[in-house]
């Protein structure tokens, strides 16, 4: 186990790191606006759970085979960049009033109910197809370990639970606020004449957002935290 002064230097430099403005946190702030805060925090869970899956593949030695594989590393940063911009075009293609097909995302301006493991699953899809995170953990987690305190297994997935619980406290709490801000902007809007241009205004803000993170993600495979 690590001691308590290293546990309390990792939470904090993991803090610093996950409060940087980044891919991610505008990924989650698109989802709560575009679906609501349930669908934002459960987007966030997703992300956070594949988080979670590199911490035990970094335990596990499996990311260390991953870096030696340009190939694989390419691989699956393409693949989460098509899924960011197969989102995008999806949010883009929908007019307003139509109904959403269960892997759509919902518009801005009217939320549909999307089902808990449909965000879920979208949000552990886009995290999981960024290996740069793994990469990221075995940089950083040994700078943390002391073979004197035991399994470096159990050390990493100590130092992991605790960089994958701060993170999921922020980023649940950027899809929910972005969720709020969203339901009450949309109560507004109602309110007002011209709401369907303004709506179609957003609508086309969020798919754009979307693409945008694909080609952030095709050209450098970088996640900020």
């Amino acid at each position: 186990m690590p001691s308590a002064p290293t546990l309390a230097a990792f939470a904090g430099a993991s803090l610093m790191l996950i409060l940087l403005p980044g891919p991610a946190m505008l990924f989650l702030v698109a989802r709560g606006v575009a679906g609501g805060r349930r669908v934002g925090v459960m987007s966030a869970l997703g992300v956070d759970s594949a988080t979670a899956t590199f911490v035990v593949a970094t335990a596990l030695g499996l990311t260390a085979v991953l870096a030696t594989s340009a190939l694989a590393l390419s691989v699956v940063r393409f693949v989460g960049a098509g899924y960011l911009v197969w989102l995008g075009i999806g949010v883009l293609r929908r007019r307003n009033g139509d109904v959403a097909p269960a892997a759509a995302l919902p518009s801005a301006s009217a939320p549909t109910r999307q089902s808990d493991w449909t965000s879920w699953r979208q949000g552990y899809v886009v995290g999981i197809a960024n290996p740069k995170v793994a990469l990221f953990f075995l940089a950083f987690f040994p700078q943390f370990l002391d073979p004197a305190r035991g399994s470096m297994t159990v050390q990493i997935l100590v130092l992991g639970a605790v960089f994958v619980g701060i993170g999921t406290f922020f980023d649940t709490s950027y899809g929910a606020l972005a969720g709020t801000l969203s339901a009450r902007m949309a109560r507004r809007r109602a309110e007002r004449t011209g709401s369907a241009r303004r709506s179609a205004r957003g609508r086309i803000a969020i798919g754009l957002t979307y693409i945008g993170l694909g080609g952030f993600t095709a050209a450098t495979g970088t996640r900020a935290l």
